[in-house]
């Protein structure tokens, strides 16, 4: 967390503490992001509460948003949205305070609770109950709505009247009319109409003067001038666009990254990431109802149909789609994202991406390993489900980048069951054959996934085809690396070697993950049928209409099945296969 707290910005904004399934844990605003988050990663003791989040947290995810105001408005939403334990005092918002325009004659303005029983419109809630008390006040003072608690017929007006905080409706001194425009001002100000109301009190000015109205001129001016005022401190980015979701994304070295932004009512209510890479299968039948995989260059239309796809297929769209990419055959109605609103949602995306600074990294490396520092490294992980479709990965790094057209898959061959141990042996020997006959690149390092057992397989592969790269594993959770010569180092003392030698894992785990579901998918896809000799696709295509459930197959006969068609040889075998794999 304190790497990724660098490339936090110091603007105004929400953040969320997260556990390591993604859960939310805590949610706070922030005037500056990066000094707030820093102040938490920095607390030292145990009985302090920030301790307590950091310790129980894995990872953290921001939101920038402009103004201190949208942040707190936006952290409220949030913490009712995801109710995280350690924020107790505002999970329920029963006692949170809304303001309300009361529906009377001459309205007023009323801080009230939730279940309060006064008629009118609502605002809020509002975090800290003090911004209520100072959104009230600048209500009265702007817009001169009544402060009295009830409207009585006086002589003359209270002290509200003289120092300009009321228009005194109790005395007659506004008639109905005036009063109903101050209230629709109040209004348009707390629904975040507030160009329309600039516009109409501008319209206004200019009627009363042309009736020679100079005093109520005067007033409509100074009601202007502080509205701009507020205005111009606390506006809200997305007046033009209150209900909208906007999605940004952008490809570098391959790698697809983007975010999609949920604006409701004139605030970012949420985000989300989004990252896409080619290599990875998860989306290859989406994929392919657009192009040909592998032969077309994968494109942020393509893939920002896919998203588009995959965010609306069950939710009504909003009132606007933004997007800086056009969809493909989309049944979306989508609009660029305008240019005043681009600089924000950049700050918002979340670079999905590995980036080092190879200087340090190379001077932290030679540092701990007395060693040069690899150019060329190679990664392998296994991964199997329950000794079923074991699959091996090799991912490569080279002069900083993963080079993806060197990445290789491999499907376990001759080991049966749940034998990592073996399964890395055939993985490393294939592999390293290659390296032998000078069929691929040697690399200068190989990273196992695993112990000291794992590494001790690779170096018994290393030794006897007399290669001479240095070999390294890294175990999980504690995140040691054991290298060839017998040391043992604690990445996490050294933040440039954790950052890179866990990267490379994780990179190589992703991979071999991936593979794993796709030989998974494949084998559930078989049919029992599948191998028979003399069984081509005419007869299996005979028998799937004969027999759409191929189960009736188990109480068949060979001579129900020879006349259909099938010689009585491959009959016999399809009858065994099938009670075999139905018992």
């Amino acid at each position: 967390m304190r790497e990724k707290l660098r490339t936090v910005p110091e603007l105004p904004g929400v953040y969320l503490f997260k556990d390591r399934e993604g859960r939310v844990l805590y949610v706070g605003k922030a005037k500056s992001l990066k000094d707030r988050l820093s102040s938490h990663l920095s607390a030292t003791d145990p009985n302090d509460k920030s301790y307590r989040i950091v310790k129980a947290s894995s990872d953290f995810d921001y939101i920038v948003v402009k103004s201190e105001r949208e942040a707190l408005e936006l952290e409220a939403e949030l913490i009712k949205r995801y109710l995280p334990p350690f924020n107790v005092l505002l999970k329920d918002d029963k006692s949170y305070p809304y303001l309300v325009i009361t529906d009377e004659e001459f309205p007023t303005v009323k801080i009230v609770r939730k279940r309060d029983g006064v008629r009118g419109e609502r605002f809020g809630p509002f975090i800290p109950p003090k911004n209520a008390r100072k959104l009230k006040e600048l209500l009265h003072r702007v817009f001169k709505l009544r402060k009295c608690k009830e409207l009585k017929k006086r002589d003359k007006p209270c002290l509200q009247f003289y120092i300009e905080r009321c228009t005194a409706p109790c005395t007659g001194r506004v008639s109905k009319r005036e009063y109903r425009e101050q209230v629709e001002g109040a209004l348009s100000f707390l629904r975040g109409d507030v160009k329309g109301l600039i516009r109409r009190l501008y319209s206004e000015i200019e009627e009363a003067a042309e009736r020679l109205e100079f005093e109520r001129a005067a007033a409509l001016r100074d009601q202007l001038l502080a509205v701009k005022e507020v205005y111009s401190r606390s506006s809200l980015l997305f007046d033009s666009y209150p209900n909208c979701d906007i999605f940004y994304l952008e490809e570098k070295n391959s790698i697809f990254n983007g975010v999609k932004l949920t604006v409701r009512n004139g605030i970012i209510y949420g985000k989300e990431t989004f990252s896409f890479d080619p290599v990875d299968p998860w989306e290859e039948k989406l994929l392919e109802e657009l192009f040909t995989y592998g032969e077309a260059k994968v494109d942020s239309s393509v893939v920002g149909t896919i998203w588009l796809k995959n965010n609306y297929r069950e939710e009504e769209l909003p009132e606007k789609v933004l997007t800086n990419f056009k969809p493909l055959d989309s049944p979306f109605k989508v609009e660029p994202i305008p240019e005043e609103l681009l600089p924000l949602v950049k700050r918002n995306r979340e670079t999905v991406k590995l980036s080092y600074d190879l200087k340090e990294l190379r001077e932290e490396y030679e540092k701990v390993f007395y060693d040069q520092f690899p150019e060329r490294v190679e990664t392998f992980d296994i991964s199997t489900l329950q000794g079923e479709a074991t699959v091996g990965s090799c991912v490569v790094w080279e002069n900083g980048k993963f080079v993806k057209e060197d990445y290789r898959r491999y499907r376990v061959k001759t080991v049966k069951g749940v034998n990592d141990y073996a399964a890395m042996e055939e993985v490393l020997t294939r592999r390293f054959k290659k390296i032998k006959s000078r069929e691929v690149k040697k690399p200068d390092l190989v990273l196992i996934d695993g112990g000291v057992g794992q590494l001790n397989v690779a170096l018994r592969v290393r030794d006897s085809l007399g290669l001479d790269f240095r070999v390294f594993s890294i175990a999980k959770r504690e995140e040691l690396v054991y290298t060839d010569d017998g040391e043992v180092v604690e990445t996490k003392r050294y933040p440039h070697l954790f950052r890179f030698f866990t990267s490379l894992r994780d990179e190589a785990h992703r991979f071999a993950l991936s593979y794993n579901r796709k030989v998974r998918t494949k084998e559930m896809l078989k049919s029992p049928l599948d191998g028979i000799k003399g069984l081509g696709v005419k007869r299996k295509k005979l028998l799937e209409k004969f027999y759409p459930d191929l189960r009736e197959l188990s109480v068949a006969t060979p001579e129900e099945l020879k006349k259909i068609g099938i010689p009585e040889k491959v009959a016999v075998e399809v009858i065994e296969r099938v009670r075999k794999t139905f018992g």
